[in-house]
């Protein structure tokens, strides 16, 4: 009985089958996303290398095969780069909205609450450096497969199905690192919600799925260190960080999940525009501050306080080593259940509705602006590819990169450098088939030292190198 509840616009509406019609629209404007930074460089780039290569073991500060094997999928056909990435992210992205609606649904929420939680999820601004990001397929693709562990776990309140939660955390931890998380969130999950007299709650059921999580922990870490290679390059910048930092990773966390605002404009200070920060505040706002506050009772309930700590497990690891926009993707689910939850407890969607209806216009409007942004940073970095290949006349088996760079700061995958949209001469090998150059070297300089920059060129034709590329601003030279 939902006493009336669902007898408003929200609740007549089916937001899965919205999101299934308007998906090949969807997917066709991702797909024009191009690649710019370490998308080139990352496993989920085209791989020659064959299937069985060093990346398939765990010799980085990470261990991802499932990427190594897509890198070497789509090194069977360059052309697949970057669409197939794009769908693979989308169709993970869309698994997870279907799994938040059911979740809600199995959590006894009205329809209105379940579909304002599934369309939170859907559009948030949180979601956008993973959805439209090239090489998110990890991040994706572990929620996927850790939330749909979950739903095996928590089985509506009946018996947890064991072996297919723990074969899921298992797949969404090969995926990326903080899938692991679910291990430990299926059990509190089900705890929390389901309550003392189900077959999923109670302390005992609990110490049960623990006592699972830390042996299916201790499985995963054992299979690591038996295939850790001798050698192991490990990134410092995930470990080296100030407590200044990690305040400020806490911040973008709980900003991106609860401030829906345009950080394009805010952040990005060639794009700093403060009327449309304010305008998405006002739109977007209201709906999150009347949600919160209205419900102020059941902020401490133990359903949103299980939910709430959730979501801090699943971004953790992040939290713990290194955290960027696409990173506030872990604990959108459990966010979008909170929002789903207190707007289950809502007495009545008269004055709710109509906030929805601007924080959704808000997102929206901010997930194009972010699509623009991305969209035009690819193109400048492919412009710049072929720009070099032009000027560059012929084959040539080697280059030598220098950048100069200034003062700028990018934003994310959305608002990159110019230098960074070339990726190092690999938008100029791709111009070109992957036939050539065979060896792209780089290294940056500040814009003013042009003797440098002579220096460099000089160097790098007396190692052999055939020729020197010099990059100012998004304008690329053969300058040797």
């Amino acid at each position: 009985m939902n006493n009336g509840k669902d007898d408003n616009w929200i609740g007549r509406v089916n937001p899965l089958a919205v999101i299934l019609l308007l998906s090949p629209a969807i997917l066709y404007a991702i797909v024009l996303l191009l690649p710019t930074f370490d998308d080139w460089t990352y496993y989920t780039a085209p791989s020659f290398d064959g299937l069985f290569n060093y990346r398939l073991l765990p010799n980085s500060s990470y261990w991802r095969p499932f990427d190594a094997a897509f890198g070497w999928l789509l090194g069977l056909d360059h052309r697949m780069f970057p669409a197939l990435n794009h769908i693979v992210v989308y169709a993970a992205h869309v698994g997870v909205t279907v799994l938040v609606y059911r979740l809600a649904t199995a959590m006894g929420l009205c329809k209105t609450a379940r579909n304002i939680g599934t369309v939170f999820f859907f559009i948030s601004p949180a979601m956008l450096g993973t959805v439209y990001g090239v090489d998110a397929l990890n991040q994706a693709c572990s929620h996927f497969f850790g939330l749909l562990g979950l739903w095996h776990y928590f089985n509506r309140g009946r018996k947890p199905r064991v072996a297919l939660w723990l074969t899921c955390v298992f797949v969404a931890t090969l995926w990326k690192e903080n899938g692991i998380m679910f291990f430990f969130i299926a059990p509190l999950f089900a705890f929390g919600i389901s309550g003392p007299g189900s077959p999923g709650g109670g302390w005992g059921r609990l110490r049960s799925g623990m006592v699972w999580g830390v042996v299916a922990s201790a499985a995963y870490f054992a299979l690591r260190i038996a295939l850790t290679t001798a050698y192991v390059d490990i990134n410092h910048e995930y470990f080296e960080s100030t407590p200044v930092a990690k305040l400020l990773d806490v911040a973008m966390f709980i900003g991106m999940a609860w401030v829906p605002v345009d950080y394009v404009s805010l952040v990005h200070a060639p794009s700093r525009n403060l009327l449309l920060v304010a305008f998405t505040a006002a739109m977007s706002m209201p709906f999150i501050v009347v949600l919160l506050f209205s419900q102020r009772r059941h902020l401490v309930s133990r359903p949103l306080l299980t939910l709430a700590a959730c979501m801090v497990m699943a971004a953790l690891p992040h939290l713990l080593t290194i955290f960027t926009t696409m990173h506030s993707y872990a604990g959108l689910s459990m966010a979008a259940l909170m929002v789903a939850f207190l707007a289950d407890k809502a007495d009545g969607y008269g004055r709710l509705a109509p906030l929805f209806a601007m924080f959704v216009a808000s997102c929206l409007f901010v997930d194009w602006h972010h699509w623009q942004k991305s969209y035009d940073s690819g193109l400048m970095g492919r412009r710049m590819g072929r720009e070099a290949i032009e000027k560059t006349g012929e084959p040539v088996d080697s280059v030598y990169i220098v950048s100069l760079a200034g003062h700028e700061r990018k934003y994310s995958s959305f608002c990159v450098l110019p230098a960074d949209a070339f990726a190092w001469g690999n938008t100029a090998v791709a111009a070109t088939g992957y036939k050539w150059p065979a060896v792209c070297r780089d290294t940056v300089v500040a814009v003013e030292d042009r003797r440098m920059v002579d220096s460099l060129a000089d160097r790098a034709l007396a190692l052999g190198f055939k020729r020197v590329w010099l990059v100012h601003g998004d304008t690329v030279d053969v300058i040797r």
